[in-house]
């Protein structure tokens, strides 16, 4: 099981100038819950251009409840760790637009606005093997960073 999120363009710019590649992420999902060793987190933004962007592979190495008393609480209830060595984070720049690829996926997102279909419980969506291998193939060639 793999899942995709969105990662609003306002963090994903702020994340990255205060934090860098963190190969960490702090979720409310409970999907993200289910997540085992090898699994996929695909994250994609949007840039100031409004262009759809993939962003991140994260392969889980671990996936924990934190708990209230823990300062990433307030980031999300589950922990996931990511595997620094084969884990990517995509250059967002020269990306190319996703966002037919992400409506062609099993769920088929509707919203007029790519990203209001990640809203809510819909804030992370479960991937088919299909709609994975079609993220994998996507993403082969993109340049990282």
């Amino acid at each position: 099981m793999s899942v995709l999120f969105f990662w609003r363009g306002d963090n994903y710019r702020r994340d990255m100038r205060f934090f860098g590649k963190s190969y960490d992420l702090n979720q409310n999902n409970d999907l993200i819950s289910d997540l085992r060793s090898g699994e996929h987190i695909w994250a994609f933004t949007r840039r100031l251009d409004k262009t759809y962007v993939l962003c991140l592979d994260l392969i889980i190495i671990s996936v924990k409840r934190t708990r209230p008393s823990d300062p990433d609480y307030r980031y999300g209830k589950y922990h996931a760790a990511g595997d620094m060595k084969r884990s990517r984070y995509f250059d967002v720049k020269s990306g190319p637009d996703v966002e037919p690829l992400i409506r062609s996926l099993s769920f088929a997102p509707k919203a007029h606005i790519l990203g209001h279909s990640f809203q809510g419980r819909n804030g992370v969506r479960l991937l088919t093997a299909a709609d994975e291998k079609a993220l994998i193939d996507f993403s082969s060639k993109l340049p990282t960073i």
